[in-house]
């Protein structure tokens, strides 16, 4: 029995495929490629062996478009498996040397397809209908929905030759299978919709048609949205009748929730989950288990606490913990959890940036510089010459990053901060129940800082004239940034305004009626957490709409928060302020003028990088030199986390 979690760390066998534990990397990639006509490339091979690396038992290679010519979502081409074996093949290979099972998902779009992807096609779904952007729809007839049973199974098929072990159908998440589950979608008045078991009829045919393609020793899942989260979509109870009649074919029911017609709010738990993203979705595991007798596996917002995750597997709740942002965040998640490092895992911040920046080609995790571009940090992994002293100003999300990285390479480091505490203005945002994440990475940080042999100077302001007599190689300025005060503003200090850091060092100074100014991320952040809290919060916004920055994923959650909680918090966008006053705040839209009262004045309009200090430093007698996090340019996180961390390597 293992010595820490010894139900999450328990084997499971099924048709003969041994899974060393519980704990499944979940469909999701970080590296384009893997889709399409080119099929995998190096760095998408290289990114999924790394989650095998870390010690998931599965590793599931994400949407695989089978090649049908209406299946291909938004990737150029479908599967086109044969003229790319031998990458497939490798792909498995690599994640199988290192324990785990390779699992690939099989995937087509249906109706949520657009022409341009397909050969100018139209797309094909349960119904014929004008889609809102004004792409005609068609219904599947018979013989191209055995056309569609055909190509799944020859997908799978091929990919049991390429070594892959267990195929997971996509029938969730609004693609095709879910549109024929799901009443909202599928209105047809044949024998494949109405009931539930007519409705069924066609997932269950692509089902076996798998089975009898890859025969019995390939395991075979079925991903399931156990909850759409939109009106008149699939019930718990027909998710758990179908479940039942899918026993035949499958060894899996893997429950999700969500669905391509809504937000990403339950797809891809954010930070506005209501009660947390943490587990949100093991109700319907819980509930699938009662009627099923093949195990049942749970995804949504896990790898918070691995004590959990164990009770969970313990209790019976499900028997399977998907994982996705979590092992993006610290691919070495279940190896670490294995050892007993429950303290030396990164954890995920929920910020959505990995897939919510991904159609802009900006793969990548704000907390782990390295995920995705496996391939890039391998080439830049040159060891130092020689042990070199570094040192650091500035004990920011960037600073930490670059002294640990730095000291993990070898190097004697240490780390100026003018304040009492590490953090940065980090700190400033303590008050804000939705980022516990990103305050639990603030913390890891400075943890891992003080079990390291970093030396760590607080209270210290550093000048030129120190770095010199320090005489290290190396120095590194992560001086940060200060909050911008529109004192062009009239009123705005004379009636006592508070910026994020006045709010987070006097926050009783916050009453119940509030103006903040400033729609950004940050400043509509803050306004739903003083919502949460049952104050009165009017938002607003110079520009013609809140949180521009925020990525697609995460700014739908958040306007869908504001709706939730509209009877607490409001926002006005296009709306100039003229005046800060005693009553509230003076503001003019559209010629008109309005005095929004207020007991409590916020303002949130960006930040302003320190670059005098950079070029107070720029002269020191160091043989490297670098200035790096919002010092360089402001940005979010993931900028201060990745110059930090490349800033570091880059000493040899």
């Amino acid at each position: 029995m293992h010595k820490y979690y010894p139900h999450l760390f328990s084997p499971l066998t099924i048709r003969n495929v041994r899974f060393r534990n519980r704990i499944f990397a979940a469909p999701c990639s970080m590296t384009p490629g893997n889709r399409g006509r080119r099929g995998p490339d190096l760095r998408q091979i290289m990114y999924f062996e790394d989650k095998a690396r870390g010690g998931a038992a599965a590793v599931t290679v994400a949407e695989t478009v089978i090649d049908n010519p209406y299946a291909n979502r938004k990737h150029a081409g479908n599967m086109a498996l044969p003229l790319f074996r031998s990458e497939y093949t490798k792909e498995a290979a690599f994640i199988e040397r290192h324990g785990a099972v390779p699992s690939v998902q099989l995937f087509h779009g249906g109706d949520t397809t657009a022409p341009e992807f397909i050969n100018g096609l139209n797309p094909h779904g349960p119904d014929t209908y004008l889609r809102k952007d004004g792409v005609q729809v068609v219904a599947f007839n018979k013989e191209e929905m055995d056309q569609v049973c055909q190509d799944y199974a020859r997908a799978a098929l091929l990919m049991k030759g390429c070594g892959f072990k267990m195929i997971q159908i996509h029938g969730g998440h609004g693609w095709l299978c879910a549109q024929f589950l799901s009443p909202a979608t599928n209105h047809r008045t044949d024998e494949y919709g109405g009931s539930i078991e007519n409705r069924a009829r066609f997932p269950l045919a692509i089902l076996k048609a798998v089975r009898e393609a890859v025969g019995n020793d390939m395991v075979i899942e079925f991903r399931m949205s156990g909850d759409e989260h939109i009106d008149g979509g699939i019930t718990l109870e027909d998710v758990c009748k179908f479940a039942k009649m899918a026993e035949e074919y499958i060894d899996i029911i893997h429950l999700s929730a969500g669905c391509y017609y809504t937000t990403n709010q339950w797809t891809f738990p954010g930070i506005f989950v209501p009660g947390g993203p943490e587990a949100c979705n093991l109700y319907l595991a819980k509930e699938v288990k009662k009627h099923v007798s093949i195990p049942v596996a749970t995804v949504g917002g896990y790898g918070a606490d691995p004590k959990e995750l164990d009770r969970i597997i313990a209790d019976g709740e499900a028997d399977i913990i998907y994982m996705a942002r979590q092992i993006l965040a610290d691919p070495q998640t279940p190896n670490k959890w294995f050892r007993g490092e429950d303290d030396q895992v990164t954890k995920c911040v929920r910020c959505m940036n990995c897939l919510g920046n991904f159609d802009h080609g900006e793969f990548g995790c704000d907390v782990n510089p390295t995920v995705g571009h496996e391939l890039m940090d391998l080439m830049q992994r040159q060891q130092p010459y020689e042990k070199r002293d570094v040192v650091i100003v500035g004990g920011g999300p960037a600073g930490m990053k670059a002294a640990l990285t730095a000291s993990e390479r070898g190097h004697k480091v240490t780390l100026i901060e003018k304040a009492d505490r590490l953090g940065g203005t980090l700190n400033y945002l303590e008050h804000d129940c939705h980022k516990h994440q990103l305050m639990g990475f603030k913390n890891h940080l400075i943890d891992m800082i003080a079990k390291s042999d970093i030396k760590v100077m607080l209270n210290t302001e550093a000048t030129p004239e120190m770095i010199n007599k320090m005489q290290p190689y190396a120095l590194i300025v992560a001086a940060g940034s200060y909050i911008n005060v529109p004192s062009s503003i009239p009123g705005l200090l004379d009636n006592g305004a508070l910026s994020c850091k006045d709010i987070a060092e006097h926050p009783e100074k916050v009453k119940d009626n509030i103006v903040l100014i400033g729609g950004g991320l940050t400043g509509c952040e803050v306004g739903l957490s003083y919502a949460e809290e049952g104050k009165h919060v009017t938002v607003v916004e110079m520009g013609p709409k809140i949180a521009p920055q925020a990525n697609h994923i995460t700014r739908p959650q958040l306007l869908e928060t504001f709706e939730r909680l509209s009877d607490k918090i409001s926002y006005r966008e296009n709306t100039s302020v003229i005046e800060v006053t005693k009553d509230g705040v003076k503001v003019s839209c559209n010629g008109k003028e309005e005095l929004i009262k207020a007991d409590t004045v916020i303002y949130s309009v960006g930040l302003r990088s320190n670059r005098d200090a950079v070029e107070a430093f720029a002269d020191c007698d160091v043989k490297f030199f670098r200035f790096i996090g919002d010092c360089e340019k402001v940005a979010a996180v993931r900028r201060a986390v990745w110059t930090g961390y490349h800033a570091a390597m880059d000493i040899l």
